[in-house]
């Protein structure tokens, strides 16, 4: 029933891609709001995926500090240009923190559990490499990398943020991976300490970033962005296919 559940709700933020790239009006910075609570409740299966995992203090805990580095390392890039590039955000995703939409910290964090919940069932596949905790980031950052090429161009296209300088990939620059490599390796880093150093992260984690996935593939697709529909699409179904059954 849960999956089923996923599914629905998968099928239906599919859905709503289309009206967010098709409609101009669906992205009002007059209607930031409703991005805000959309934000919030896409977390939502994670975090309560994450509670049933370690408790709530834990949980806790671990959504705060994923959260606070979130806001942290973004304003830095905002402010120096590292590690990301230079780059701003557009008015339609919340108040902000300083330069950063405070929605960033509910955002950002279901991203890194889900990749290191996909990271964790990769590794329990593998013996060899099943106690190794520099796969299990290695992998986490992966996961990361080909979320954030689906998730950032169909963002640059909405005008949710901005890079000055452009980039060869629909916009995005070099930079922005490279970034995302090392706020990767910190996030996963982040998960791995303050669980007690559990490497048995359960699929139910994913739960969000199948959500996320299915709203910017759908944006992708129908925004004409080729490479990243094709990589959502080729995601969604490895989620669906290796760790939904």
């Amino acid at each position: 029933m849960k999956n089923k559940k996923l599914i629905f709700g998968a099928i239906f933020l599919f859905i709503n891609g289309f009206f967010v790239a098709k409609v101009p009006e669906a992205t009002n910075p007059k209607l930031a709001w409703v991005s805000a609570i959309f934000v919030i409740v896409l977390a939502l299966p994670c975090f309560w995926a994450l509670k049933n995992w370690l408790g709530p203090k834990r949980a806790a805990v671990i959504i705060v500090a994923l959260g606070a580095f979130a806001l942290f390392i973004e304003n830095v890039a905002i402010a120096t240009g590292l590690p990301y590039g230079e780059f701003s955000y557009g008015g339609d995703i919340g108040g902000k923190i300083i330069e950063v939409p405070w929605t960033v910290f509910f955002s950002w964090s279901p991203l890194v559990l889900g990749a290191y919940a996909l990271g964790a069932n990769v590794l329990r596949k593998t013996e060899a490499a099943k106690r190794s905790v520099g796969a299990l980031v290695a992998l986490t950052v992966l996961f990361l990398l080909l979320t954030d090429g689906v998730l950032d161009p169909g963002a640059i296209q909405q005008k949710f943020w901005t890079y000055k300088a452009g980039g060869l990939y629909y916009g995005v620059p070099f930079s922005n991976f490279c970034g995302w490599i090392l706020s990767g390796a910190i996030g996963a880093s982040i998960v791995y300490w303050l669980s007690g150093k559990r490497t048995d992260a359960p699929v139910s984690l994913i739960s969000s970033l199948v959500l996320i996935l299915a709203f910017w593939t759908s944006i992708a697709i129908f925004a004409n962005l080729v490479i990243p529909a094709m990589l959502g699409a080729a995601l969604l179904s490895w989620c669906f296919r290796e760790n939904l059954k």
